[in-house]
């Protein structure tokens, strides 16, 4: 999912953030493993 952002990252500005969970689907309940985040800017 890709979000708005404006805003400064480890000294950096960017427009975008991208938000990328990986997680595992059991019987009773979802189990989030990680959660990968991209900032970037549009072009």
């Amino acid at each position: 999912m890709n979000f708005t952002y404006a805003d400064e990252w480890r000294g950096k500005m960017y427009t975008d953030k991208q938000v990328r969970p990986v997680f595992v689907e059991e019987p009773a309940e979802i189990v989030v493993v990680t959660v990968y985040c991209y900032f970037f800017n549009r072009d």
